[in-house]
Formats: C-alpha cells, structure tokens, sequence
C-alpha cells in the first residue's frame, strides 16, 4: 500500500473516532435535569427526577396523572461557582 493510501486511511480513521466522541458529548450537552412533582388536589404527594445525563429516573410518594415541572437545569451546567 502506497504512503499516500496509509495517510489517508490514518486521517480518515481519525476523523472517525473525533467524530464519534464529538457526538458522544453534544448528546451529553443537549441531556437536561428534569424535577417533578406529582399533585392530588393542591397538596403534593410526589416526585420526580429525570437525569436525561445519565439516563436515570428517580420516583418516590405517589404518581398521580397530575404531574408538575418545577424544575431543570442542563447536564452542561458548571456547578462549581455554586456557593
């Protein structure tokens, strides 16, 4: 294989794997931190938390049809200047 086809092919493979990582973090940016609350009436009786980051989803109390935002914050959000 000549030098120019191995060039290629190694700039190629790079832009491959550059690409994929670049993907990997825009999903990550694009992720949110959802909270929730389940309502009954006036009085609240649930929550919920939704880590589109991570893919986890945190429930506690009762769900009930009434579902509430109270929240969000994006998954790229700098947390350290938080005092």
């Amino acid at each position: 294989m000549s030098k120019i086809k191995k060039t290629a092919i190694t700039i190629l493979a790079a832009a491959g794997v550059l690409t994929a990582a670049t993907s990997a973090i825009a999903g990550k940016q694009n992720g949110w931190i959802l909270e929730y609350t389940y309502m009954s009436g006036g009085n609240l009786v649930g929550e919920q938390v939704v880590n589109q980051c991570t893919g986890a989803v945190f429930t506690t109390g009762q769900v009930t049809s009434n579902k509430v935002l109270r929240a969000s914050e994006p998954c790229s959000y700098d947390m350290s200047d938080n005092r």
